[in-house]
């Protein structure tokens, strides 16, 4: 097996397991318990998973776009405005839950079926430059990581 091939199937791997990790963390916090504040300053448990969902949305935005076209354009997103615009406060946690779950189950049944030259596909980033589809990729499985660690604080602290 080629070192290329080694790498995206434990990187697609490593995704799998770390959503895997953060739903089950979600699934044990109680709808009492979802949108209060245990921690002076962070986030509830109900805001993770918004922001997750949104983040989700656009990491797979992000990916399709690569996939379907040459080198394009990444949006960036201003993630510290969307708990107040997109109302953090009035949305339903297991919504945005079932949304990450769903969207994360999507993109890794794309993942396991692409060739592995896709995985060198580029698109531009406005701030981190030229990335490939793989640079893309370890950002999200950074990112489920971080914020199921997130949330584990949060349900030591309720």
């Amino acid at each position: 097996m080629s070192e290329s091939i080694k790498s995206s199937r434990d990187l697609l791997a490593e995704f799998i397991k770390n959503g895997k990790e953060l739903i089950s963390l979600a699934k044990s916090i109680s709808a009492e318990d979802m949108k209060k504040f245990p921690i002076p300053g962070e986030w509830s448990a109900a805001y993770v998973l918004h922001h997750m969902c949104d983040g989700e949305m656009h990491f797979a935005t992000r990916y399709i776009t690569n996939l379907a076209d040459v080198t394009p354009d990444i949006l960036p997103f201003n993630e510290d405005v969307y708990s107040d615009r997109l109302q953090y406060e009035k949305r339903d946690p297991f919504a945005s839950m079932a949304a990450i779950e769903g969207i994360q189950i999507a993109m890794a049944n794309i993942f396991g079926a692409i060739p592995e030259s896709d995985w060198s596909r580029t698109s531009m980033h406005p701030e981190g430059g030229l990335m490939t589809l793989t640079d893309l990729f370890k950002m999200d499985t950074r990112h489920s990581k971080s914020h199921a660690g997130q949330l584990q604080q949060i349900i030591d602290a309720l």
